[in-house]
């Protein structure tokens, strides 16, 4: 599946480069995304495995771990399985969810008790407005009637 989105994506670039380029024969050929060659400045993306258990980073499995503060919030990932913590869902809720990767950003969207939810992890710098840590990625956690914004570290 990710391979047809990779050709997909592919073949949108080709077409957006040609319509650019608006078919002058002596226009250069569009260059080859660094993103998917891993050099360049964009971030890694990290992409799911056919199974769907977990990301991969390198040689390594990893999932999630989100956080947010003023209200204090965390979602724990692992594979498809979310594990949500506020000071009032204590030991937490468990939520089943559906992983996307995109080229900006890694999704996990499911349904619980009937309300839409989506976890959207984007690479790059996030400082926790509290203790001041640095963190490699943004957290976005939405349930349908919130919107919730934190920081995200990959866990092993």
């Amino acid at each position: 599946m990710n391979h047809l989105r990779s050709l997909t994506v592919l073949l949108c670039g080709l077409a957006a480069g040609a319509v650019l380029l608006g078919c002058d024969p002596d226009a250069p050929a569009p260059a080859a995304s660094t993103t998917e060659s891993g050099a360049g400045s964009a971030p890694p993306v990290f992409v799911a495995p056919a199974d769907g258990e977990a990301a991969l980073d390198g040689d390594r499995t990893v999932g999630f771990h989100a956080r947010g503060n003023e209200p204090f919030w965390s979602v724990e990932v692992a594979g498809d399985k979310l594990l949500y913590n506020t000071p009032d869902t204590q030991p937490g809720v468990e939520l089943a969810a559906t992983r996307t990767d995109t080229a900006t950003d890694v999704e996990f969207r499911g349904v619980h008790d009937g309300k839409e939810f989506v976890l959207i992890i984007t690479p790059g710098h996030c400082e926790d407005s509290m203790s001041d840590q640095d963190y490699d990625y943004t957290a976005t956690f939405s349930d349908g009637e919130r919107q919730l914004t934190g920081c995200a570290s990959a866990e092993d």
